[in-house]
């Protein structure tokens, strides 16, 4: 059985930067992301390094049972509407099976502990399981980008969600109980 409690969400030091960026850069990770080329090691430690006074961008690694998976991020912190973006993967593809608990944790995580009212996103429309998940936890599609971004030679949509804390709270029991071995 899934253990939800299992999952944790770490804060990033410097022992974890190599792992970030081999993850970072793997084609499985890139085709998902909305810049889907590969980055320097120099252009990741500018990123890491601006992670501890960067109160707007906030990462995390993912962990279940202890083991590093994958990696959470909330972006554009906006303190006074309680709005931001989020993303996160899970790059140990053995892990990939708990998409929808760690999504799970990370929704709970931003609207209780971060006191988020809104949380918005961008996800490209070929990422169909995720787009599957996001609608199953009641994120709303707010719009589309045609076109918006070219991935290997291809032009792909980006599809923009949000999820309100009010909508959240009237779907989490039904997920819940669903899906929950604490």
């Amino acid at each position: 059985m899934l253990s939800y409690s299992k999952i944790k969400f770490e804060k990033i030091f410097p022992k974890n930067y190599k792992l970030i960026f081999d993850w970072r850069n793997t084609k499985f990770i890139r085709e998902k992301m909305l810049n889907p080329k590969k980055i320097s090691y120099k252009e990741h430690l500018y990123w890491c390094k601006n992670l501890k006074k960067d109160k707007y961008n906030q990462s995390y690694i993912i962990k279940y049972k202890n083991k590093k998976i994958g990696l959470i991020s909330i972006k554009k912190i906006d303190k006074k509407n309680k709005t931001c973006t989020w993303g996160y993967y899970i790059a140990e593809v053995s892990y990939q099976y708990l998409a929808l608990l760690v999504q799970l944790k990370f929704i709970s995580w931003i609207f209780d502990k971060k006191n988020i009212k809104k949380i918005w996103g961008e996800t490209l429309s070929n990422n169909k399981n995720i787009l599957k998940i996001h609608k199953y936890f009641g994120f709303k599609v707010d719009g589309v980008i045609k076109k918006g971004v070219k991935i290997n030679s291809k032009y792909v949509d980006i599809i923009l969600t949000s999820l309100f804390r009010n909508e959240w709270n009237k779907n989490k029991k039904r997920i819940f109980s669903n899906y929950i071995n604490y």
